[in-house]
């Protein structure tokens, strides 16, 4: 199925994909183990007995199981549908395994990983946009302002949302840094209003400019009062991370400030925050818009970040308080793991 038809569905049933995945799981561990009682089908999926209870009614309805005094076994339409549904539905244990682990070690409210490295292959990268645009819908509702960064990641996100109807408000969550005209926050966030039915508002100043100039800039656009109002009242936050191999790119910093950087060991940028792996901050872009100091007054807050050259990246902004939920593919997670384990990166998957 399609990112924009999962899309419109999650808005008529917010809860479908978390159920369906529920009930899959279900499915195999009866398919894998029959006859089994409910309770050792609680232990094997982790959900509750309770929830277990519903899940099975649902389906003994439906025709896809039977319940003996034996235990649980499938039905031939039950058996028809787990190989079918398996590349949708079924989370891997080594996935899940690594999204726990990643949210104990960045301290992540939750961690989304997809299959594959995106330095390998930008199909992972659709499909980092692609479980961003749930998460999004899952959360938005008429009458928020999601503040959205630049960036490839982000960018994705909002060409993989649905065509919607929505009262929302979308503004930039900084003003333009980076070369590619296509990633700029701006755009960003006009073509994310664009697909949602919303009203986008546009930051008419730079990243970069000394404290002297940005205020004389910002005195003469009133429109940036705006801004400002909007943006200490997001509900959403949508930001990338950039990584230190971009530096050369980091065009808005005096020459002076990249070469400090890269000596002091910066591994990561994102809403003007440069830092080492350790989250020490390094430098901060003075800028318009929204800083890292804002982001636990935010309510919603979605970092989209893959590839093994970001690992390093992710964790040293997670480690300087950029944390919301996280999603990310198992590239960047293995590279995080291994900088954690001290080790050299794993070419292999959890």
């Amino acid at each position: 199925m399609k990112v924009k038809e999962d899309s419109l569905l999650m808005l008529l049933l917010p809860e479908m994909m978390e159920g369906a995945q529920e009930r899959y799981e279900i499915l195999r561990q009866i398919h894998e183990a029959s006859p089994v009682g409910r309770h050792i089908l609680a232990v094997q999926t982790k959900l509750s007995e309770s929830t277990i209870r519903k899940h099975i009614e649902k389906m003994e309805e439906a025709g896809l199981l039977i319940s003996r005094p034996s235990g649980m076994s499938l039905t031939s339409k039950g058996e028809s549908l787990v190989a079918p549904l398996a590349p949708y539905l079924q989370k891997s244990p080594s996935l899940s395994y690594m999204e726990r682990k990643l949210e104990s070690i960045l301290s992540m409210e939750k961690v989304i990983v997809v299959r594959g490295d995106s330095d390998r292959s930008p199909e992972v990268s659709n499909e980092i946009s692609q479980e961003g645009a749930l998460v999004l819908l899952r959360i938005l509702r008429d009458g928020h302002i999601t503040a959205v960064s630049g960036g490839p990641e982000v960018a994705g996100i909002a060409n993989a949302l649905p065509v919607l109807h929505m009262k929302v408000d979308v503004v930039p969550a900084r003003g333009g840094f980076g070369r590619k005209i296509e990633y700029l926050p701006n755009l960003v966030a006009a073509r994310m209003a664009e697909r949602l039915g919303g009203t986008y508002h546009l930051m008419a100043i730079p990243d970069g400019l000394s404290p002297e100039l940005f205020l004389k800039v910002k005195k003469e656009l009133p429109q940036l009062k705006v801004i400002d109002e909007m943006l200490a009242k997001a509900d959403i936050l949508i930001t990338g991370v950039e990584d230190s191999r971009n530096a050369a790119e980091w065009m808005e910093l005096p020459k002076d400030v990249k070469t400090r950087l890269a000596g002091e060991g910066a591994a990561g940028e994102a809403l003007g925050l440069f830092t080492d792996i350790h989250g020490k901050v390094l430098y901060r872009m003075y800028n318009a818009g929204i800083s890292g100091d804002d982001i636990s007054s935010i309510p919603h807050v979605l970092i989209a970040a893959g590839g093994s050259h970001k690992g390093a990246a992710i964790l040293a902004m997670a480690r300087a308080g950029i944390r919301g939920t996280l999603i990310t593919d198992e590239g960047a997670g293995n590279e995080i793991l291994s900088l954690m384990a001290g080790k050299e990166s794993k070419t292999g998957g959890y």
